[in-house]
């Protein structure tokens, strides 16, 4: 017999070659459902990103950056505040990792909605001027109050008078000192300039905000705008085409034109104590209720009381040629008009929803199929015919009630409500259909309900909320009716919205919660100025068993390449550890375009490669095994869309253990 015992160990070598995963098919958020049985290209978590392409001018990919917002209509009450406006004596230079902070003290409280930078560039410099406000810390700048940005196409190589506009419009305290800290997106090249007026009294600092030390004082100006609280809104338009936006701000109602976008107040007749206003219009006037004053009306010259009434209503909404009214003393009768009659109100056109003495007040309606759906708090009632003699009402199948007047929204097939368990459904005049289901936990957080409002737009229901633990109304879930999938936007101060024509072109309006403010949805890549914060998850996947560790042998996300340089964040959690190991990724075809102005071999030292790719697939490093493998994509910018048709991951699977 021969003995091995001295025979060199036979070394084990795996037969496994790698294998691919390949996906381009992303979609949007479920937060239920578990990572191991995640239906198929849905994201357990994903924020400000939609699917596919929904205009003319997207590119047809998987997942997107969301689209930002751009400025409808100047604040409510903004004037100039604190200024630097003095003679220019030197140039404060700033770059991605020099910065300028600008002391000011705020000469009157309010909201500060736009600063005013005195900048040039110098030939060469790219990117956005990011424009930051910070509580004063003793003497330097503390806590972010707010970001924006100038937009690198407003800068010349001449100074000027440049706004940066503060969608988060912080409030400010008279005789308080705070700071406007300048400086270039990280991705930016070059140097730009701030004209100064003295070489000291602001600071600067060489690590991008770690460190300060004594600098120039800038120029700059403020603008503080009404600190109040926006009740409601609305869309006029009367028959002589003299349309308006109307906001209830504060105590007053604003009209607000389409261009220039002013506000003017109309009305200052809203009771301070009301927290609701709601609109309607007939007969070329526009009518309000504050549920606290009698109801007015505006024919765009004069506001007046509606006559013929009593009580003080808190809803109105018009059918059948009548006006119907809810008001405070008995908030389960419904008052109408007569026929044509709007300050006509016979003492037997009255109703009850259901009954005099019921707990279950209505609290919103909505004409929908030529019948008036009333919402309870717990149910809905069907109200159908012309006049109290055919009135017929009667208790919808469909059961779920609505918590107010600004959750309903309705097209031409559904009704969209939210209902007292926090969850939105749609009602198609029979049954009610369960729609957030995926969002139950994220729904489940909002702080209040009575924030909580519904708009529809170009086939997608936004519900805008609060979420526990703040009360700022800063968050909007999305879902879309095309696709059937959620998506939700974060740091987005927006109270409600609306979808109306301005000029030939259907646009969202949306409005600020925090100033009396319109923006235009849906436009740009920042949201004003501010960054918009990508951020795109896979689930975790077990590639074969969940018992052996994969490991990721090369991964290519696949990308439309942008027009300007700038990288995002590609990295790999593995086993729920929510400890990825992120790695920056060029999003950028290398290489000139035609007609960008770059001429073929520039120079010896940097020559131009002719022609530039669209299409980015370069391998991203990924390290480490797991059982579970989850991948992530993410950049937070401004004019930084990330446009992801999907990845290929190859990887080699271990033994089971």
């Amino acid at each position: 017999m021969l003995s091995s015992f001295n025979n060199r160990k036979r070394k084990i070598i795996s037969s496994a070659t790698p294998r691919l995963d390949e996906n381009y098919d992303l979609r949007g958020l479920n937060l239920i459902t578990p990572d191991q049985v995640m239906p198929k290209g849905e994201s357990p978590y994903t924020i400000n990103s939609r699917m596919f392409a929904r205009d003319d001018e997207d590119t047809r990919v998987a997942i997107r950056t969301r689209k930002g917002m751009i400025n409808h209509s100047t604040p409510v009450g903004s004037t100039q505040g604190a200024v630097n406006t003095g003679t220019v004596t030197g140039d404060a230079s700033f770059t991605p990792a020099s910065w300028i902070a600008i002391p000011f003290t705020a000469s009157s409280s309010g909201l500060l909605t736009q600063v005013d930078l005195w900048v040039k560039r110098l030939d060469g410099a790219a990117g956005p001027v990011i424009v930051e406000i910070h509580a004063d810390n003793s003497g330097a700048p503390g806590d972010l109050l707010a970001q924006s940005s100038v937009n690198l196409s407003q800068v010349t190589l001449s100074y000027q008078w440049l706004p940066a506009y503060l969608i988060d419009a912080p409030a400010v305290v008279n005789a308080t000192s705070y700071w406007i800290v300048v400086h270039t997106q990280t991705e930016g090249l070059g140097t730009y300039h701030l004209g100064s007026t003295s070489a000291s009294g602001g600071l600067q600092s060489a690590n991008s905000g770690g460190t300060w030390s004594s600098g120039p004082l800038a120029r700059f100006r403020t603008y503080v705008s009404t600190n109040a609280i926006l009740k409601g809104f609305t869309r006029r338009d009367p028959q002589n085409l003299q349309k308006r936006t109307l906001i209830a701000y504060g105590t007053d109602i604003y009209a607000i034109p389409d261009n220039p976008a002013t506000p003017t107040s109309i009305s200052s007749d809203i009771h301070a104590s009301s927290t609701r206003v709601r609109f309607e219009q007939i007969d070329d006037k526009t009518i309000w209720a504050d549920g606290q004053n009698p109801a007015r009306w505006w024919d765009g010259t004069t506001v007046s009381i509606i006559g013929g009434m009593t009580g003080t209503p808190t809803h109105v909404i018009a059918h059948k040629n009548r006006l119907f009214w809810i008001k405070k003393e008995e908030p389960t009768r419904v008052d109408f008009s007569g026929l044509y009659s709007f300050e006509s109100y016979r003492g037997v056109d009255f109703f009850y929803v259901p009954n005099p003495k019921s707990p279950d007040h209505l609290t919103g309606w909505c004409v929908f199929q030529d019948n008036l759906v009333l919402f309870t708090g717990s149910t809905k009632y069907i109200l159908s015919g012309n006049d109290i003699s055919s009135f017929t009402m009667k208790q919808a199948v469909g059961t779920k009630g609505a918590i107010s007047q600004e959750v309903i929204a309705v097209d031409r097939n559904y009704i969209y409500f939210m209902s007292d368990d926090k969850q939105l459904y749609r009602f198609n005049g029979v049954s009610d259909e369960l729609l957030s289901d995926k969002m139950q936990p994220e729904f489940n957080a909002i702080q209040n309900l009575n924030d909580v409002r519904v708009a529809i737009h170009d086939n997608q229901v936004r519900v805008y909320y609060s979420r526990t633990p703040s009360v700022e109304i800063n968050r909007m879930a999305l879902f879309d009716l095309v696709f059937g999938q959620w998506f939700l936007d974060t740091e987005k101060p927006v109270k409600g919205a609306m979808s109306f024509k301005i000029g030939t072109n259907t646009e969202l309006v949306e409005f600020s919660s925090r100033a009396g403010w319109a923006f235009l949805g849906n436009h740009g890549l920042s949201d004003l100025g501010k960054a918009i914060d990508f951020k795109y998850w896979t689930p975790y996947k077990a590639y074969t068993s969940g018992a052996a560790k994969d490991r990721i042998k090369r991964f290519r996300p696949i990308l439309r390449a942008s027009d300007s340089r700038y990288s995002m964040l590609v990295g790999r959690d593995i086993d729920f550890q929510n400890k990825p190991d992120m790695r920056e990724y060029l999003v950028a075809g290398e290489g000139a375009t035609w007609g960008s102005g770059v001429t073929w071999g520039a120079n010896s030292s940097n020559p131009t490669v002719w022609g530039s790719t669209k299409l980015i697939d370069r391998a991203s490093p990924m390290s480490g095994r797991g059982k579970h493998t989850q991948y992530r994509f993410e950049k937070k910018g401004v004019d930084t869309p990330i446009e992801l048709y999907g990845y290929i991951a190859a990887y080699k699977s271990g033994r089971p253990r």
